[in-house]
């Protein structure tokens, strides 16, 4: 483990869990867990699991032009690597990149370009999101709201401006890997021309597996059939957030808050990955609940810290769950997380 990027990220965390705890007391704090009504957490959890399932499920759709993989023989993987996602940099991805090449015999390149486009269909789902809740609801961004000096407008028009270049480069991206691979390996030789004539022939290696993952974007039906997992995925994820509110009883429970509130939490997680994203979640549903949303302070904060504890037990009791079940060494997922990929590049 890189001990001081983790050291970084232990940092951040808890400067951003400062922020949403700077004005409450613990003592109230404490008090407001006993009057939530946890019985709604169950139904929580199920939109929690379908959204991992629904991944999985989709994860399948993208590595079918490589290699038929039954979406059971996924879930480990997916699990394991969604709970690497708790070390800082989303080490995860890689994580899941390794342990799916390990055990079905794929390259770790073409493995983990198939997470590259899963991570496209996540942003297209995302900005679409953000975007339904700047047109329908535009009144949240027009408030005297700020955060930190910051106001909530320009936030959105930051994150609105990122979001559209990163979809952009990524199907840029993905375009010149697919359709004009040739180009894009005389491009990179040059760029690395100075460098030995074993790391030409290992680029040109890693380009050329790479690319294979991608051959789903050649595939409309397939492409078709991620999209519609994709949906999936994200009503999964919108629906874990909503009995929440009636477990905190909020005034709000419309369907614009709840969007506003998991565009918030996704932007914050997002740009700041602090482990298990502590702190950034907590803040981003500060932000949206209590400087949006305008509901009690004490309550946003008592909703963050729930919902987190929550989603962070799902997470960990699945992937130590599947940890146990395929015999992983706990040791060499720490090593493979620390390289971040396979050595040659090749097969793990």
């Amino acid at each position: 483990m890189n001990y001081k990027q983790l050291f970084i990220g232990v940092i951040i965390a808890f400067a951003a869990l400062g922020y949403t705890l700077w004005n409450v007391s613990l003592a109230d704090l404490f008090a407001s867990f006993k009057t939530v009504k946890y019985g709604y957490i169950v139904p929580a959890i199920a939109f929690i699991v379908l959204s991992y399932l629904g991944r999985a499920w989709r994860w399948r759709e993208l590595l079918r032009p490589i290699k038929d993989v039954g979406s059971r023989e996924l879930y480990a993987p997916l699990m394991v690597g969604f709970m690497g996602n708790i070390l800082p940099a989303r080490a995860g991805e890689f994580l899941r990149a390794y342990l799916l090449s390990k055990k079905h015999h794929l390259t770790f390149s073409s493995a983990f370009a198939s997470i590259v486009v899963e991570r496209l269909f996540d942003l297209l789902m995302l900005f679409a999101l953000f975007a339904w809740v700047f047109y329908y609801h535009a009144e949240v961004f027009e408030t005297d709201t700020n955060v930190k000096g910051i106001a909530i407008a320009d936030l959105a028009t930051v994150f609105g401006r990122l979001s559209v270049g990163m979809v952009g480069f990524l199907i840029l991206f993905i375009y010149l890997m697919v359709s004009h691979r040739e180009w894009v390996i005389r491009w990179v030789l040059r760029l690395i021309a100075p460098l030995p004539k074993k790391w030409h022939d290992k680029v040109e290696y890693l380009i050329e597996e790479f690319s294979l993952g991608l051959e789903v974007a050649r595939q409309p039906a397939v492409l078709l059939r991620v999209a519609l997992y994709s949906v999936v995925v994200w009503v999964a994820i919108v629906l874990s957030y909503y009995p929440f509110y009636w477990a905190f009883d909020l005034n709000d429970k419309s369907a614009g808050s709840l969007l506003v509130l998991v565009v918030a939490v996704c932007v914050l997680i997002t740009a700041v990955p602090t482990p298990a994203f502590l702190g950034s979640f907590n803040a981003g549903v500060l932000i949206a609940l209590h400087e949006v949303m305008h509901e009690a302070e004490i309550t946003a904060v008592s909703f963050g810290m729930v919902a987190w504890v929550v989603n962070f037990l799902v997470l960990f009791v699945l992937g130590m769950y599947f940890i146990v079940h395929e015999h992983y060494s706990v040791r060499a997922l720490i090593e493979a997380e620390e390289r971040g990929v396979p050595e040659r590049g090749g097969k793990a």
